[in-house]
């Protein structure tokens, strides 16, 4: 098990400044007014089954800001600042967690008590990243904001010296600790000659003279950063970033003055540029919406009258042995498909389709297969296919997806059932005869009997 000690003068310097960061990034939320999510399109609705781009690349830099037992200030130091970058990858989980790893270098520097350490750090971690707004509002702020908060688990690679202010020599074991009873644990089974150094060979250099330091494995400590951050969305491919972690060490050794009894650690504010990486005219994961309407359609349908007389209606259509209907429930999603046959002496039906959708259901197959079973035998019969969308969508998006609609319900007739195809005319209709107009008729709509393909028979123009 991982204990992080951190005594209260140096954890109320650390929470001060990401107390400053959260209070600002919380003022910011609530002063930036939320998206209409009535006027989404249908690129920023979310569904899981649809593809999206789901993996970036980030590059930063930005102030390292070291909490040591050799500092000289409280939360940001008053000069010598370190600068470092860093390096994200991160693969997204949904809308709202992402899974990251991250590598950062930076060189280390901090003053006390006439003394001073220096070195340089490379770190490497897994980090989880939680979408705040994702989770609290259901999407990004607007439609250009993402906040994020991450924890995570890795290692630290270092190497420092402690030296002299006044010449910059190094300073030994028998320098600190003269007349000190006892040593830290930590100190076990070092000399009073040994330099204070970590990463490099400590003793046998030559007596008398300042040594050229010869350099070992570098030390390795785990961390355990905490952070939070503000992406801005430029467009599809790229973002703009701010993020300030706090990386919390399991050892006091990256000074090299282990006298106190709290770890060390340290801040990497980080200013940076992610690529989104996939194709140009997907959207990223991270900045979609939740889907309103269908959670609407599961929730609300029993208090939407509309729908009410659409299920009525099914109901005594079903009782004159006229209808075939199925409906069925999918996770927390409600999925409606009712396929309507009417054989009299014309042939009249309807395939409905899920959201953002084309594919032939199993129950739309038995409705196809009884106009099959219609038109052979009724061989000088020809049928229209007119297919249609919902409002989510541009009109030239919705006329290719009713396009493809009308298209896979002609290739079963056609090839799964044997049905001559210049007995077929096929009109596409988009989205500009909608038997409910959403927009008017409900609050969120009933989109469902908008998303369908009408197949009936084509009149004789002798008649």
């Amino acid at each position: 098990m991982i204990f992080l000690d951190l005594n209260a003068d140096k954890f109320k310097s650390m929470k001060k400044g990401l107390l400053i960061l959260l209070s600002t990034l919380f003022i910011s939320t609530i002063a930036i007014a939320q998206i209409d999510f009535g006027k989404l399109e249908e690129e920023q609705i979310y569904q899981p089954d649809r593809k999206y781009n789901t993996w970036s690349v980030t590059v930063g830099y930005g102030p390292v800001v070291y909490y040591s037992d050799v500092i000289d200030y409280t939360v940001f130091p008053s000069s010598d600042l370190k600068l470092g970058p860093a390096l994200r990858v991160a693969k997204q989980l949904g809308r709202s967690w992402a899974i990251e790893g991250e590598f950062i270098m930076a060189d280390m520097y901090g003053k006390k008590y006439q003394r001073y350490f220096e070195g340089d750090l490379m770190q490497g971690s897994l980090n989880l990243k939680a979408y705040i707004n994702q989770i609290i509002f259901n999407g990004p702020i607007r439609d250009r904001w993402n906040i994020y908060a991450k924890a995570g688990l890795g290692v630290n690679f270092f190497r420092s010296t402690m030296r002299r202010q006044v010449d910059g020599s190094l300073l030994t074991m028998g320098d600190i600790f003269t007349g000190v009873s006892g040593y830290p644990s930590n100190y076990s089974g070092w000399s009073p000659d040994d330099y204070l150094v970590m990463g490099y060979r400590r003793n046998g250099y030559a007596a008398g003279v300042e040594p050229q330091l010869e350099k070992t494995d570098r030390e390795r400590v785990m961390v355990v950063p905490l952070g939070i951050g503000v992406n801005y969305r430029l467009n599809k491919s790229f973002d703009l970033g701010v993020e300030a972690t706090l990386h919390n060490m399991t050892k006091d050794n990256l000074d090299v003055d282990m006298t106190g009894a709290d770890n060390d650690s340290y801040m990497h504010a980080s200013f940076s540029i992610t690529y989104k990486i996939g194709k140009k005219n997907k959207r990223h994961a991270s900045w979609t919406y939740k889907d309103f309407n269908l959670s609407y359609e599961r929730d609300r349908r029993m208090q939407d009258n509309l729908a009410q007389k659409l299920d009525s209606l099914q109901q005594v259509l079903k009782d004159l042995s006229v209808v075939q209907g199925d409906t069925s429930v999918m996770g927390d999603t409600t999925y409606i498909s009712r396929e309507e046959i009417i054989r009299e002496e014309t042939l009249s039906a309807s395939v409905f389709f899920d959201f953002d959708k084309s594919e032939i259901t199993e129950r739309s197959h038995r409705t196809l297969a009884a106009v099959a079973r219609f038109m052979k035998e009724n061989p000088d019969i020809n049928i229209t296919i007119q297919g249609y969308t919902d409002q989510r969508g541009s009109a030239e998006y919705n006329m290719q997806l009713s396009q493809k609609r009308c298209n896979n319900v002609l290739m079963v007739l056609v090839e799964d059932y044997g049905i001559d195809k210049s007995r077929f005319t096929v009109v596409p209709k988009g989205d500009t005869e909608l038997l409910s107009d959403t927009r008017s008729l409900a609050l969120r709509g009933i989109h469902l009997v908008n998303r369908r393909v009408d197949i009936f028979q084509t009149p004789n123009p002798q008649q």
